[in-house]
Parts: structure tokens; sequence; C-alpha cells
């Protein structure tokens, strides 16, 4: 008997999204937001015009302020019909969250997919016409010229920050479920996102996973000596970096690594520092308050990226705040910083965050992120906020599951 082979209908779209969203595109447009009225009419109810009637009256505020300002009218109409793009698209996705039962398979599929992509890119570092799809060569630290694995997507750390939900859930089933070819799998998770270099990301990941095993110790390890062991843990893996320091001196990793503790990382700086200075200035231009308005940091921020750097090679285009808290200052000031932490700490307790392991992972994953990269209208961040506030995701996770047949302590 001949066994009828289906398709998973969700995967085309996943893979699009993950490894071919912007390719062939103009920077900063993906094809999940060309695809916006595809989105809306699949997804179009009552429940959909109501949030898109929220959007717009959180929104119009903020437009009309930005419009008395003073605003340049071709950049910023841009700037919002691609929001506006961006919301539905999310909307379609939470849909797509809660009723896909097949979530696990999807980012197993993307997982293999990816080390394929790496074997590909690795292919093309000898081809002079493909290099530049997959890898981002600049100046990251000091002086040094290096080469970052971006896939097909524009940058590395957009890159890494997409690939940051997959690795987190398989080094949570790593660690917590004692998921089988441990070996694979970390070779599998780990080496794209040391090749990316992005340290944003990775550093971000390790302290997200590293308090999401101190909340769940309790449930994750039955040791009475767990504390005395996870203090020798920590102060040895403190030690296998020192002793990489001294062993590989001149290591880009080691070299990176060096210089983003002593400040003289340039992509680390500009990512945090930087953008905080002059997100501030940009605001201070036109409204502190309300902020600059949509697409006018590239705008105002010309002269002052020229001048700040000392760099004339700065164009509209190029100038871009890296970080998305700097971001939401300079385009839409306190009142836009305070609406989005607002709706973090509100959606954290209202989807009761800390019940599920990975859900928490992401969020603390995503909140400390936050403040060192990402932009307005990255697509990836707001997919993992989504995720990290959709209760019933991944429930091998539930902090519930942990205590079966156990007495949970007080």
């Amino acid at each position: 008997m001949n066994k009828r082979i289906t398709v998973d209908k969700y995967l085309p779209v996943v893979l699009l999204y993950f490894f071919f969203n912007g390719l062939f595109l103009p920077l900063g447009l993906l094809y999940t937001s060309i695809l916006a009225p595809v989105f809306l009419y699949w997804n179009l109810n009552a429940r959909t015009m109501k949030q898109l009637l929220v959007f717009f009256a959180v929104a119009l505020p903020f437009v009309v302020v930005h419009f008395i300002n003073g605003v340049e009218v071709n950049y910023y109409l841009r700037s919002l019909v691609l929001v506006v793009a961006i919301y539905i698209f999310l909307i379609a996705f939470h849909r797509f969250v809660h009723e896909c039962k097949t979530l696990r398979t999807q980012y197993k599929m993307i997982l293999l997919v990816n080390i394929v992509g790496v074997a590909i890119a690795f292919i093309a570092l000898a081809v002079p016409a493909w290099r530049h799809r997959f890898w981002y060569t600049n100046t990251v630290t000091g002086n040094i010229i290096t080469t970052r694995l971006q896939m097909l997507t524009y940058e590395p750390s957009y890159y890494s920050t997409l690939f940051a939900p997959i690795a987190l859930y398989y080094y949570l089933k790593m660690i917590v479920l004692k998921l089988p070819d441990v070996k694979t799998t970390a070779i599998l998770v780990t080496v794209p996102l040391l090749l990316s270099l992005s340290f944003g990301v990775i550093i971000g990941m390790a302290v997200s996973l590293g308090l999401t095993l101190l909340y769940g110790s309790r449930a994750f390890f039955t040791n009475k000596y767990l504390a005395v062991q996870l203090l020798f843990g920590s102060l040895g893996f403190l030690l296998l970096i020192g002793l990489a320091m001294w062993l590989f001196p001149h290591n880009v990793f080691i070299l990176r690594l060096k210089n983003v503790f002593a400040g003289h990382d340039n992509s680390f700086n500009g990512r945090t520092t930087d953008s905080f200075y002059l997100a501030w200035a940009i605001a201070k231009t036109k409204s502190v308050w309300f902020g600059c308005g949509l697409g006018q940091t590239k705008v105002i921020g010309l002269d002052l990226f020229r001048h700040f750097y000392n760099y004339a090679g700065f164009t509209v285009d190029s100038v871009a705040i890296p970080n998305v808290v700097g971001d939401t200052l300079a385009t839409l000031g306190i009142i836009g910083l305070l609406i989005r932490f607002g709706l973090q700490v509100y959606f954290f307790f209202a989807t009761r965050v800390w019940n599920n392991y990975y859900r928490l992972s992401l969020f603390l994953f995503i909140f400390i992120y936050q403040f060192t990269g990402s932009f307005l209208t990255n697509t990836a961040e707001y997919v993992i906020w989504l995720l990290a506030f959709s209760p019933g995701i991944f429930e091998e996770f539930d902090r519930k599951n942990f205590y079966i047949n156990k007495v949970e302590r007080p």
C-alpha cells in the first residue's frame, strides 16, 4: 500500500523567511513585507481589523507631531508603509504560531538546511562572484579586517538574530532534556554562530541561557552540591577563556573578545555607546518626547554621523542607528521608549513568560539584545518577541512538567 506523501503547507514560507527573505531585494526590504497584502487576505477577520485600528490609533499622534515639526515626506511615507507591512506580517505570524502543529519539525528543517548552507558558503569563499552573498567583510575590531558569515541575509548580526530562536531551543534541549547525539547537534548550532562573529547575539544568548538555567536549577538538577558545581564550572569556563587568550592571542575571535571588553571594538561600540549618543542628538533636533519621525534619522543624522565619526563617506542611505533602543529614542522619542518597555512588561506578565523555560530564554535574550543591536523595523526581532509571548508552544519546556513526581520547594 502506497503511503500518501504530504508536504507541510507552512514550510515554503518558513524557508522563505529564514533563508531567502531579502535575496536580490534593496537593503531593508523583505519578501514578507512585499507579501503583506497576501498575509492580510489570509488573516482577514474582525480581530485583525481591530488590531490594525489599535495600531493606527497609537501611531496617529506621532504622525501628527512629526508632520508639525517637519519631515522629509518621501522617507517618512516609505518608512510608514514598511512599518504597516511588518505589522501585518506579525499579525499573520501570530496566527501561524498558534495554528502550526509542526514547529519542532520546522526548527529541525531550518537547522539541517542551514548547515548545508554553511557548507555552500565555504565553497563560495573560493568563488568571487558568490562570496559577497554569503560573507560580510569589514573592520570589526581595531584595524583588523575579517570575514563573517551572513548567509543570504544582508548582515551577520541579522543572520544570527534569525538563528537565535533555533539555537536557544536546541541548547535547552541538549542541557535540560538530555537530547541524544549532543555533539552533532552542538556543532550544527554553534559553528554558524561563531562564524557570524556577532558578539551582541552570542553574549546575549549566553547570558539568557545562564539566567534561565539558574532560574530553573532546582527543577533541572537534583544534585545537592549544584551550587558548588556551578561555581567551579563558571570559574573553569573563565579559566578556559583566559587560556585561549594566552595560547591564541592573534585569533580573530579572541582579539575581538578582548577589544570588546577593552572598549576598542568598532562594531560593538557603534551598536552601544555611539548609538545612544547619536540617538539623543538626533531626537533633540525635533522633539525628545516624540522623536524625529520615521525615516528621518537618515536625513537628520547625515551631518551628525559625518562629524561624529570624522568620515565624509556617509550617505543618507548608509546612516542608521544599529541599536533598537537608540533607534526608538531617535525616531519616536521618550514616549516611544515608554511604550516599548511598557508593552514588554505588560506581555511578560500577561502571558506568564516564566512558566515556560524556552519562552523565558527568548525573552531574556531579546530584552538584553535590544540594548546592543537590532533596529526599529527588524522583523526578526519582533518574531522573537512574539514567540516569547506565545503560551502553548513547546510544552516540553513548561515549568510544571519539570515538577511531575516532585514536590516543589517554597
